[in-house]
Parts: C-alpha cells; structure tokens; sequence
C-alpha cells in the first residue's frame, strides 16, 4: 500500500478521536434517547427495536433531535488501546504510550464487577431480535477485546495490574459464560442468561483463553477451548462457508464474522500448537476469497449481496489479510494482491477531510455518519496493523 498516503491518513484519523477524547456516536446507541427513555413507549419491544434500526439505518443523523449523547464505549477504547500499543511498538513515539496509559484509565473506570470476575459491555441499552442488553451488562465480545488489550498492555508494559484484570476478565467467562458443556463440545455465550449460540463470540472467548492460558490455572483449560473450536467448526457448511449462528435466524453468512473467525482460529491454532486447525483455516480462507469479495477485489457484505460497502467490513479485511499474510498458510497471493489495491482506493473515498470514516456507501445513497466504534475505532486499529507489519 501507498505508505504516504497510510501515514497521512492514520494522522488525521488520530488527530480527530484524540480531539473528541474517543468518544462518539455508536451504531446501535438509539436507546440512549433522553427523548424516549422515560416513556412508556420505551417498555416496548418492538418499539426499542424499531429505534435502534432507524437510528442505525437512516442516513440523516437525528441524535441531536433525539437527545442521544455521544459517549466512551469500552469495545471502541479497547480497539483504540490495541491500535496505540501497535504504534507505540511500530515507532516508539513516547504519546502513543501517553495514550495508551489514558485509555487504560478510561477503560479501568468502566469495568463491571460480577460475583466471579470482571467483564465490559455497551455505554446503551441495546435490543436485539433474540435479547435485550441493558446497559451495565457485559457481554463477551466487549469483555474479549477489553481482555485482549490489557493482556497487550501487560506485555508491552510490564503492568501487573493489567494482568490481573484479564486473569478476571477469564474468570468471569469460565464461570458465567458457558451456554452448555458435554464431553465433545461446549458453547460461549453472548450475554449472561441468554443461550443464544454465536460463533464469532465463542471462537472469541476460546481465543482470548489461549493467549492468556499460560497466566492462569484452570483445571482442564485447553480442553475446553477444544471443545468451544469443536462446537464451531462443527457448523462449517461443505463448501467452506460459515454462518453467523445456530439460530433460523442467524444462518446468513458475511465477510466480517467469517473474517472475525478466521482471526480467532489462528490464534488457537498458534498459541496451542493445534496443526490439525490448517485445514479447517484452508477451507474457510479459500472460500472467504473466492466468495466474499468480487472478482475485482471489492469486499461484499454477504456472500450473496454486494451491499452496501461497509468500514467494518473494510477495516477488517485490512486486519485479517495482514494475519494471513503472516501465517504459514497456503493462500491465493495474487487475490490479496488485488483487493490490498482495492482498499486503498477504499480509504481514499471513504475518509473525510477531518479524518473520520463514514459509515457505509450502499447502491443509491451514502451514510457519512463518523461512528466511533465501527468505524473509527476499527480503521485505527486496522492502520495500526499495518504500520506494525511494517516493523515486523
């Protein structure tokens, strides 16, 4: 990629979540309306849905009219904490560890203490069609990526209390976290009490188990991560593909979640030396490829619809082709080659003057709304990514 131009859009895009102190607009934040929070309506199922989609969907940001705040969520602070230490390795600069050691604090302040363990979840109700979240409940993706960065934290820093906090981040998964175990399988669950079974969360939770298994004594640690990976691949469709979840209505299949899974495969595989996991990432690469891109090198949403283009969707696609670029695996170079172009021409489009992402680009219309976490938050650590790459 054009170094240039990656160096000067990393700048403005830090420049702008430094400005705005790494607080913003989420995605799913609608519930956060001091407009319908205290409304009858609000008690509402499908009234909450109904909010949270038009604020996600609708191109026009009406946030401002429905008094929703702009706020620090904890998945957006840990991305920004993983992105920081990737700079601070990549170049040294003393104020990326400045921020680095702010975004702990801010992420420190945050944590929610359960009876075993800590975990981290959205700054907002969020209602989906199988649960709803209310704000203070940790969920297990947050809580990974928390627990990723601390544990990056540690390493980089020496921190012990960092350490201490992902051991608790674990904890809290082992004793709260497990939809159901039996001798061959078990599952991680999104959100405490609910048995929703998802795979990106479960393979997640497995990952984050095997980066810090060698900080902590679990009876019988390693087999339950192979039990989570067994669960998961068990659900891989015969041509490679994989859906997001076992539920009628989680059956799609998106370049984000296949990506998020493949990341979270390699990470087993390497931290646990499971070799037999290279040929399950063999099949599942070959058909995020072949299937989630066109031939052209753009990356589509689902496997079978190209829109809309997406900064989520960019941004990781960014992350998991420098992971696979650094495995052992066999891959179509050539491929990668062409949607690295592509990407870069992405960039170039989708960033603002004053350094945000926008949203999406779908096939009539653009949504430029600047979200801190699915956008900003991503592209950073994404940028990072390839700075570090560099380095290494």
């Amino acid at each position: 990629m054009n170094t240039d131009f990656i160096n000067d859009s990393f700048f403005r895009l830090f420049d702008y979540v430094k400005k705005h102190n790494y607080e913003g607009m989420d995605l799913f934040d609608g519930l956060n309306s001091r407009l319908f929070k205290n409304t009858f309506l609000y008690k509402n199922r499908y009234f909450r849905l109904a909010l949270i989609q038009f604020c996600k969907l609708c191109p026009v940001n009406f946030r401002k009219l429905l008094l929703v705040p702009p706020g620090f969520n904890p998945k957006a602070g840990a991305l920004f904490l993983l992105g920081t230490l990737n700079m601070y390795k990549a170049t040294n600069d003393e104020q990326y560890k400045k921020e680095a050691q702010k975004l702990y604090i801010m992420l420190k302040k945050v944590m929610i203490k359960r009876e075993k363990g800590i975990g981290w979840g959205y700054n907002f109700d969020w209602q989906a069609r199988a649960f709803f979240v209310p704000e203070g409940t940790p969920n297990i993706v947050t809580s990974v990526y928390v627990g990723k960065a601390l544990l990056a934290y540690f390493n980089m820093f020496h921190n012990k209390e960092a350490l201490v906090l992902s051991e608790q981040i674990a904890e809290f998964i082992l004793n709260e976290m497990i939809v159901f175990e039996n001798r061959h399988a078990l599952c991680f669950r999104y959100i405490p009490g609910e048995n929703a079974e998802v795979h990106n969360a479960n393979l997640l939770a497995a990952s984050f188990l095997s980066s810090i298994a060698k900080h902590i004594y679990v009876p019988e640690l390693k087999n339950k991560i192979i039990k989570a990976i067994n669960f998961s691949i068990s659900d891989i469709n015969t041509d490679g593909s994989y859906p997001y979840g076992t539920l009628p209505f989680h059956r799609w299949i998106d370049n984000f979640h296949t990506a998020f899974n493949i990341e979270s495969l390699l990470d087993i595989r390497d931290n646990l030396n499971l070799s037999d996991l290279t040929c399950v990432l063999d099949k599942v690469i070959e058909y995020y490829l072949d299937n989630l891109f066109t031939n052209d090198g753009l990356p589509k949403y689902y496997n079978n619809n190209f829109y809309p283009l997406d900064i989520h969707v960019i941004a990781e696609v960014i992350i998991v082709l420098n992971k696979i670029k650094c495995s052992n695996l066999e891959y179509n170079k050539t491929k990668l080659a062409v949607i690295d172009h592509e990407i870069l021409k992405l960039l170039k489009v989708f960033q603002d003057k004053k350094g945000y992402f926008y949203f999406q680009k779908n096939k009539y219309f653009w949504n430029k709304i600047p979200y801190i976490r699915w956008g900003q938050a991503w592209m950073f650590l994404g940028i990072s990514k390839i700075f570090l790459c560099k380095y290494e």
